[in-house]
């Protein structure tokens, strides 16, 4: 399975991606899905602690960036030279829409949070998809609920993190083989906020008023 990166939504848009990821498919765990992340995991030092609070910021930016988009501009293209919505040459969709780069921000997230370490696909329906590039547009209630489906990932994933798991280099089926899966889960918050800063900056180019969020003027908590 060829998974798409961020060079694929930057206006130098990318060339196709050739390497092949193998996963096994498996039917998905169900984690009960949570309005916020509470860490109660057995790596109880500050830093994971930290990390689960970067997770749910990160996570309410990205709900309330959805939340805050019309109909009217939920499949239109931020950059619409560069990076039009249409099909790939290997099949599915690209583009730069609010609902793609959510899709892809989500999916993403929940393939990372595996590891490569355990079999892994998206839930239904955001197994429609053709090496990653989705085969259709999702909706808003769609990716909102594949939101609150990561949260209760991001909750299994840190509460089942040992020393020795955070330890582990990722396998050489994933794109960032080598590197430490607990670097890794350290820096997927910052993969959400670019997306959802994105998606919030495109819309209030577009006058639309979007709610205050920590770190905003005019935020009241």
């Amino acid at each position: 399975m060829s998974f798409p990166t961020c060079e694929h939504l930057e206006p130098e848009l990318a060339r196709s991606h050739d390497k092949q990821i193998s996963i096994k498919r498996s039917e998905p765990k169900t984690p009960t899905p949570d309005r916020e992340l509470r860490y109660t995991g057995r790596v109880t030092n500050v830093f994971v602690q930290s990390v689960a609070s970067n997770f749910e910021e990160a996570l309410r930016l990205m709900e309330a960036a959805l939340r805050d988009c019309p109909d009217e501009l939920w499949e239109t293209d931020f950059w619409p030279d560069e990076a039009p919505t249409g099909p790939t040459p290997h099949g599915g969709l690209h583009g730069s829409a609010p609902w793609f780069l959510a899709y892809h921000t989500l999916l993403c997230l929940d393939y990372d949070l595996s590891g490569e370490f355990e079999p892994w696909e998206p839930p239904k329906p955001f197994d429609e998809n053709t090496y990653a590039f989705p085969n259709r547009m999702f909706t808003k209630p769609e990716l909102l609920g594949y939101l609150d489906w990561c949260r209760g990932r991001v909750r299994h994933t840190l509460d089942a993190l040992t020393e020795e798991m955070a330890a582990l280099p990722l396998p050489s089926t994933h794109r960032y083989h080598g590197k430490l899966f607990g670097v890794l889960v350290g820096s997927m918050p910052l993969h959400v906020v670019e997306h959802a800063s994105q998606i919030r900056q495109f819309l209030t180019a577009a006058g639309v008023k979007v709610r205050p969020m920590p770190g905003d003027r005019g935020y009241g908590g």
